[in-house]
């Protein structure tokens, strides 16, 4: 006597299949993801103006000029100042010397002279809670220098830009970094909050929370059954 009816010996096998797909699944993510969650790396703390996507601008500085930006955010950490600096001329660099201020904060800190083009890492004071200040760059040599910026739609930030105090198009890309080393897991409510504030705070925190919990259940589930649906149609269409 049959053990039971084809179509749902067929169900079962579709079921167990994709059973299985979905342990692999987990297998291979507590293998590669979680160790990538639970790392320890540099984080960065804010970027109150990216980099250029495909042009870059360059923003001469004289000797004794300075380039400030406004509304500039500053986090508890950030503890490092991260920017790109070119020779004005063949003999290199002079020392740059950026200053962050703002009402009772205030960080300095200088880049050495003698350097032809790369990025500048520099320590500073971070505040003891978020705020939005100006940023300064201040020429302190006897030659020009080239601060690496961005005039693109895409990647200018709320910040305005002065040379001197003349309004120039464009922002100085900075970034803020936490010297300390983090899991990624640990920065995540961090990572959020900065994806806030790219969208100028359109899309809340809370919202983007829900949204990874979808992405992060959803993957899986719809992975499976998309398995699940493929193997009993496979299934199916042997049997008959």
């Amino acid at each position: 006597m049959p053990s039971g009816r084809p179509g749902s010996l067929r169900a079962r096998r579709a079921v167990a299949a994709a059973a299985v797909g979905s342990a692999l699944l987990a297998v291979g993510a507590l293998i590669w993801f979680v160790p990538f969650l639970a790392h320890g790396r540099q984080s960065v703390a804010e970027v109150p103006a990216p980099v250029p996507l495909k042009s870059i601008t360059q923003f001469a500085l004289a000797p004794g000029q300075q380039a400030c930006m406004s509304y500039v955010a500053v986090t508890p950490n950030s503890r490092l100042a991260r920017f790109r600096v070119r020779a004005g001329t063949a003999q290199g660099g002079p020392r740059i010397e950026l200053i962050l201020h703002a009402a009772g904060y205030e960080s300095r800190t200088r880049v050495p002279g003698d350097y032809r083009t790369g990025s500048a890492t520099v320590q500073i004071v971070p505040p003891k809670e978020p705020l939005l200040g100006t940023a300064c760059f201040v020429d302190r040599g006897n030659s020009a220098a080239l601060l690496v910026g961005t005039a693109e739609p895409r990647t200018v930030s709320r910040s305005s830009t002065r040379i001197d105090g003349r309004p120039v198009v464009g922002d100085i890309a900075i970034a803020f970094l936490d010297s300390r080393r983090r899991a990624l897991i640990d920065s995540t409510p961090e990572i959020f909050s900065h994806a806030s504030n790219l969208t100028d705070h359109l899309v809340p925190v809370w919202l983007i929370w829900i949204l990874a919990f979808l992405v992060v259940l959803g993957v899986p589930i719809g992975t499976m059954a998309a398995f699940y649906v493929a193997m009993r149609d496979d299934l199916e269409t042997s049997a008959n």
